[in-house]
């Protein structure tokens, strides 16, 4: 073992021996009676001391290693103000109403317990977080692994494959090195054998044989469909080469570098088994979409990508996501491939190779694009599988007493998997402070001073330290709102995966859906039915406050509680109105605008500089003195000369017709002559990993606590207004269909969806 390795090996013992010593403490001197006064000190005390550190970090920009401590003492800080609430809520604020009260308030208490567990697991998970650097390759090219990079691919269409397919060998590697294969698993012999789809699989089948001949691509199918994408890739494993293999959704297109920055750890650590990078994206979910927050805050997806992958890693217990990531052929092949007893197969597989006593690693950079899934429905079912799959591996592989896993990895992967329990805990959260403002049912027996004493410096120090550790990518109420999107799915999915963990199927997320009109989701139903819970109880509780003065002190919390659950309910309404999406693919703004000439009819050149570009075309701004705008007629035929990206001093001619032109700025839609053209403008979109971290960047910023809530509330009021327009607008009798397809549609696909025991591939 090296040096480097066993000082990281005794600092993680020392650290978890301090932590196992430091929680004694912190909860023997939270449980220690103290007087009322003293108590409230006690908590002003420690948020003022979490607001220095918060504000020492700031200070310090985080940077390792001097923000190492801050964020330890942060931790100790927070779990003594969580444990100092919980021994209060059990001692004092439960039942003394009647049994109805008492059930009511331990259900509470249940779903706080949750998410003050889920909080010490997290705190555990970003106690030691890893932050990598990538590992040089040798210059002697005879010393580099070779690879085999795996695209699986179902029913994507041929056109979003040839893009990913480009950009995969684009990648900056020896040839000799590495080999790229699609697998086909929508062209299988019993697909085209199937009468009522045969047709189509077969055409399906041609199409991308002639694609991957044209590319020198290696076309891998299958007799059947057994196992979905594990089944697909194991089809494949034995007839690969390489001694790593790196895999790819179909919609993910790596940068050029993507090989360079991952090879080296499998050849610095012989016990490496997986190399994962973060998902990026290159279009907005439906979320980002619809409340209309892709452009003004960060990405959702890079708080676990970027905060909890990394403090995974530095327990060795970040795992693999099912895409951009490397593997080590013969680590996989050691434990029978790609595990498939789950539907989520990539955490299953890196839990089982861990237990092994392998090593993973998280490359904390951005080194593939791909597409997220455009509506509502598609997100939830995408979302709902992971759920319903990390439930299936706590009932068939649960890390806590799976086999040769470290204590630290069990922690990590239990903290993983019991997020996705919040669907149960969001509902009791949503409906508890209805209970008492509708029902005068008592299920938080305290006075706003008492809250104000234990429940404030607790709910505070959560935000503090989520600023602390992941203020830059995401901001207080964001998860609140995807969660809620999620619940009205996920918690009947959760329910029945309970019940029967082993009756679920593998069905595939819909990528590149165009939606031809608004229109409202089906889960709309859910959200205006508890937004109407929710405003009514604000009403009511409006009427107890003039009507019952006595209750004013539970009032006055239970009044600010509700009023931040009518801002993530109006938020989630808002996500239902789907905005059309005709677009087929995105684009993306160069962080610098690229030069270029357009070359029109009778060899007029005018300088211009591409302002937004995507594989199907251009916006360009003129900037050469000749040549006004109004003489580009739409369709008119051009030829765009621009430098490659890929070979420097290198001219590449692209041909192009005119779509419009508008005040200097012509929009251009390039017709491809051959397959070199469209690789060079599919590299210059996702080639350069440099270029796609500085787009992510712009999207990241901290915001104050306030701004947070504020943004949040400007979003839900805009988006529960956009849906009620939109409901209007659709006149009587619009909105009478519109009643039926949200109370009797919606229902029946929500019940089918929930229930079906099926998810998404």
């Amino acid at each position: 073992m090296s040096i480097k390795k066993t000082i990281r090996s005794l600092m993680t013992t020392v650290i978890m021996l301090f932590i196992l010593a430091g929680l004694c403490g912190v909860w023997l001197l939270a449980a220690s009676p103290v007087s009322t006064i003293a108590e409230g000190y006690i908590g002003g005390v420690m948020l003022l001391a979490m607001i220095i550190i918060l504000l020492l970090g700031r200070k310090l920009r985080f940077q390792e290693p001097w923000v190492g401590p801050l964020r330890i003492v942060s931790i100790f800080l927070a779990i003594f103000l969580t444990a100092r609430y919980l021994v209060w809520r059990i001692e004092f604020t439960i039942g003394g109403y009647g049994i109805i009260s008492l059930i009511t308030g331990l259900t509470l208490f249940a779903a706080e317990v949750y998410s003050a567990g889920f909080a010490l697991l997290g705190y555990f998970v970003n106690v030691n977080p890893r932050r990598r650097t990538s590992v040089s390759l040798p210059s002697d090219k005879s010393l580099l692994p070779s690879v085999d990079i795996v695209i699986p691919s179902y029913n994507e269409p041929a056109g979003l494959l040839e893009v990913t397919l480009l950009g995969t060998l684009n990648i900056n590697y020896p040839p000799d090195k590495f080999q790229v294969h699609l697998l086909d698993d929508g062209g299988t012999d019993d697909r085209c054998n199937n009468p009522k789809i045969a047709e189509q699989s077969r055409a399906r089948r041609r199409t991308l044989q002639q694609l991957c001949q044209k590319l020198g691509v290696v076309y891998h199918t299958r007799v059947h469909n057994d196992h979905a994408k594990a089944g697909n890739i194991n089809a494949a494993l034995d007839t690969l080469s390489g001694a790593l293999m790196v895999i790819l959704d179909a919609d993910h297109v790596p940068t050029k570098d993507f090989l360079r920055k991952t090879v080296g750890f499998f050849l610095q650590d012989d016990k490496c088994f997986l190399v994962q990078t973060p998902h990026s994206f290159i279009n907005p979910d439906p979320i980002e979409k619809n409340l209309g927050t892709y452009k003004d805050s960060p990405p959702e997806t890079e708080l676990f990508h970027n905060v909890i992958q990394t403090g995974l890693d530095g327990w060795n217990a970040s795992f693999f996501c099912g895409s951009a990531a490397v593997m080590r052929r013969s680590m996989l092949l050691e434990v029978g491939g790609i595990q498939g007893d789950t539907i989520t197969e990539d955490a299953e597989t890196a839990m089982i190779l861990h237990a092994k006593g392998y090593h993973s690693v998280f490359l904390n950079e951005s080194l593939s694009i791909g597409l997220q899934p455009e509506t509502v429905m598609s997100f939830i079912a995408q979302r709902v599988r992971w759920a319903q799959g990390a439930l299936q591996l706590l009932h068939f592989k649960n890390p806590l007493t799976l086999p040769g896993l470290k204590l630290t990895q069990r922690i990590s992967y239990l903290a993983s998997f019991s997020y996705w329990f919040f669907p149960f805990s969001r509902i009791i959260t949503i409906l508890a402070p209805s209970m008492f403002l509708l029902f005068g049912i008592m299920v938080y027996n305290a006075t706003t001073e008492q809250y104000a004493i234990y429940g404030v410096p607790y709910f505070l120090s959560t935000m503090i330290f989520s600023d602390f550790i992941f203020g830059k990518i995401r901001w207080p109420l964001i998860s609140d709102v995807y969660e809620m999107v999620q619940t009205p799915l996920a918690a009947p999915a959760l329910a029945a995966t309970i019940l029967r963990p082993g009756k679920l199927t593998f069905r595939v997320t819909p990528k590149g859906e165009q939606l031809d009109q608004d229109l409202i989701a089906p889960t709309a139903w859910v959200q205006y039915l508890l937004l109407l819970i929710v405003f009514v109880s604000l009403i009511a509780g409006g009427w107890r406050w003039l009507d019952h003065p006595g209750e004013r002190p539970q009032l006055i919390f239970t009044m600010m509680w509700e009023g931040i659950n009518f801002m993530i309910v109006a938020a989630a309404v808002g996500v239902t109105l789907e905005r059309k999406q005709r677009r087929e693919v995105f684009r993306i703004t160069p962080r610098n605008p690229i030069p270029a000439v357009l070359h029109a009819a009778n060899d007029r050149r005018v300088v211009v500089r591409i302002t937004d570009l995507s594989t199907g075309g251009a916006s360009l701004q003129i900037t050469s003195p000749t040549g006004a705008p109004e003489n580009f007629r739409p369709q008119e035929k051009l030829v765009l000369w621009l430098e490659s990206s890929r070979k420097k001093g290198r001219v590449i001619y692209v041909p192009a017709t005119v779509k419009n032109d508008v005040a200097g700025h012509v929009g251009v839609q390039f017709q491809y002559q051959d397959m070199q053209q469209k690789a060079e403008i599919v590299d210059l979109i996702y080639g350069d990993s440099q270029h796609l971290e500085a787009r992510l960047e712009r999207r990241r910023k901290r915001i104050s606590f306030f701004a947070a809530y504020l943004y949040i509330a400007r979003k839900s009021a805009a988006g529960l207004g956009n849906n009620l327009q939109f409901v209007l607008n659709q006149g009587v009798h619009g909105v009478l269909h519109g009643a039926r397809q949200l109370f009797i549609v919606g229902p029946r696909s929500w019940w089918t969806l929930a229930f079906s025991g099926r998810s998404d591939r």
